[in-house]
């Protein structure tokens, strides 16, 4: 028996690889391939995580920034009809007083008129 075709150990291993132990070692190399594709997929599916995470946290910020950005465009706007609404009553004053400044121009004529008449008249009829 055991002596006959070389030695043999006691699992009955001859330094060959035939049938049994063959598959044995096709499937522990079909194992660690497996293996090696799993962690290399579960690593790109922690990095999709992560990257939606962060994704995520980008939309958060960029919805606070675009609400501040709302909330100045509305203070905008408001400053801006308060700004024509000043500029209207800023008008209405001006033109007031350039009816006022008329009136005293036109007031100032008439009384210098009079008075050159008066001036006129006595140099014409007291001199």
């Amino acid at each position: 028996g055991f002596l006959q075709g070389g030695t043999r150990d006691a699992g009955g291993f001859d330094g060959h690889i035939t049938g049994n132990n063959y598959g044995n070692a096709q499937n522990q190399v079909l194992l660690a391939n497996q293996d090696q594709y799993m962690n290399s997929r579960s690593e790109a599916l922690q990095n999709v995580e992560r990257t939606i995470t962060e994704l995520g946290g980008i939309f958060q910020q960029l919805s606070t920034m675009v609400a501040e950005q709302g909330e100045m465009a509305v203070r905008i706007d408001e400053n801006v009809e308060q700004s024509v609404a000043n500029v209207d009553a800023a008008q209405t004053q001006l033109l007031k007083y350039l009816n006022s400044v008329s009136s005293n121009r036109w007031l100032i004529m008439k009384i210098f008129g009079v008075l050159i008449s008066f001036l006129v008249f006595f140099i014409v009829f007291i001199a």
